[in-house]
């Protein structure tokens, strides 16, 4: 006589290698979004590091690499120390709020913003004590001063950002650093 189906010796060595499966492969794939994450981050490092490339060689070519105040606004020229130039940058045409301080960006979240191409969609800049920390839009949420009044975007939690931070003097260069997420 045939029997039909499986002994339940049979099902429980199934269900016991499924479990093992299960432990073994679960924290695998709980560290995607994690990973996907920081990819993420490492794509717009990239993007800005060849933005600001760019913009220093544009600086560079129009003589003003060395200058504390560029800007792309239109000013009367009667502001010593201030130029307003045409640099044919993207993203910063003439008229634009783009400033740069010694050939890149300064710590101002319009100029950054303006660099990279749909930059508004995904990531959120939060200036923090002189840096500029760039994150995920959702790991952002407004900052309101002590009189109700907007004063920009603040981080609700403390990994996964890149920080930028203006060079301070001619030469010096900016810092761009990666802070990955947990």
């Amino acid at each position: 006589m045939k029997k039909n189906g499986f002994t339940l010796i049979e099902l429980v060595v199934v269900i016991v290698i499924l479990g093992i499966l299960a432990v073994v492969a679960a924290p695998k794939f709980m560290n995607l979004q994690v990973d996907a994450r920081n990819a993420s981050l490492k794509g717009l490092e990239g993007s800005l590091k060849s933005a600001l490339g760019t913009t220093y060689a544009k600086l560079t070519i129009a003589g003003l690499e060395n200058e504390r105040y560029v800007t792309t606004r239109k000013n009367s020229g009667t502001e010593q120390g201030v130029f307003s130039a045409d640099l044919n940058i993207p993203g910063c045409p003439v008229g634009t709020d783009c400033v740069f301080q010694f050939g890149y960006p300064i710590n101002h979240s319009t100029t950054l913003k303006n660099l990279i191409e749909n930059f508004n969609s995904d990531w959120a800049i939060a200036n923090h004590t002189g840096e500029s920390r760039i994150t995920f839009k959702q790991f952002t949420e407004d900052a309101m001063n002590d009189d109700d009044k907007y004063i920009g975007q603040k981080m609700t939690r403390e990994d996964c950002y890149l920080t930028y931070t203006p060079p301070t003097e001619a030469g010096s260069g900016y810092t761009l650093t990666f802070h990955p997420c947990k």
